[in-house]
């Protein structure tokens, strides 16, 4: 089994929990300690919240999704897990700004300079760096903006759930 396989069996496995316990709404908080980039990415994706469409890659199971929506994007959440994709669906089901799909952040399935704004917190470590950024300047506007916060398998908490 590659990365890619084990993080998306991990993150299915993750979504399965939520889906089958009726905990979509559920989610851990991030410790005080890693709040200060968090707190600047959502200041920055604040600042751009007039640009409408946003690409949120490795979303997950949505935990940052809702803030996104609260800013008033028009967002397109993806994920490589199937499971973390249904999660999303069902929380943000009410939501006429929101759509999700599975999709590899190596391979995007879209067409070329269609968002103004792609944003990833904390997944851009799965995912070879060069192809994903590659990816990503592909799929945004002319002038269109990148924002993540991320370790780039830089952080030794990394290795702990391998």
């Amino acid at each position: 089994m590659n990365d890619k396989d084990i993080e998306r069996h991990r993150y299915d496995k993750r979504a399965d929990f939520l889906l089958n316990s009726n905990k979509i709404d559920f989610f851990g908080k991030i410790p005080v300690y890693l709040n200060t980039p968090y707190e600047y990415y959502f200041k920055l994706l604040e600042e751009k919240c007039g640009q409408s469409k946003l690409l949120e890659i490795g979303a997950g199971a949505g935990e940052n999704t809702q803030l996104l929506l609260t800013l008033g994007f028009d967002v397109l959440a993806t994920d490589l897990s199937p499971k973390s994709v249904e999660v999303m669906n069902n929380k943000f089901s009410k939501c006429e700004n929101f759509s999700a799909e599975v999709a590899d952040m190596e391979k995007l399935p879209f067409e070329n300079e269609i968002f103004d704004v792609v944003c990833s917190a904390g997944s851009l470590s799965y995912g070879d760096n060069t192809v994903v950024m590659n990816e990503i300047y592909r799929v945004l506007k002319p002038g269109g903006v990148m924002i993540a916060v991320d370790s780039l398998n830089n952080n030794p908490i990394n290795f702990i759930h391998n």
